[in-house]
């Protein structure tokens, strides 16, 4: 009885963990594509619909992405393959909702779009970074404090 009170433990300790982590991508996702988003509805001066299209567009791709960094954390060139045919498709979706000036300004642009995303996930690794840091001393402080 004891073995099988354990065992449904473990296993809904492991499938709790696994949408937890889930979660967190998906959390990701979400910021990396609402922060694109919002750039390019300023500078394409977009209208509600379009808007509302590419929020719906970046958050597919970033979510596609952001799963393929994952997949292949340290694979950069198999990274950089695969996230060129998500753009590919979004530059096709983008070209059916925008007008002509606005494509031709988003395409020419795309390279500073790319450049954006980047840097802002990066930003958000670094503030996790800073988090688990700040975790840590703070545990380490609590962890000293029981002591004395």
């Amino acid at each position: 009885m004891k073995k099988l009170l354990a065992i449904t433990f473990i296993v809904f300790g492991t499938v709790f963990s696994a949408s937890a982590s889930g979660n967190n991508v998906t959390v990701v996702a979400e910021k990396r594509a609402n922060h694109l988003s919002e750039q390019m509805i300023r500078e394409l001066r977009l209208n509600n619909y379009q808007a509302n299209k590419v929020r719906e567009i970046n958050l597919d791709v970033a979510a596609q992405i952001t799963e393929i960094e994952q997949k292949h954390a340290g694979n950069e060139q198999l990274i950089a393959e695969q996230c060129k045919e998500v753009l590919a498709v979004r530059d096709l979706e983008f070209e059916d909702i925008l007008s002509t000036v606005q494509y031709n300004d988003y395409f020419g642009d795309r390279k500073m779009y790319s450049k954006v995303d980047r840097e802002f996930v990066s930003s958000l690794d670094e503030q996790g970074s800073q988090n688990m840091a700040t975790n840590q001393q703070a545990d380490k402080s609590k962890i000293a404090s029981n002591v004395n």
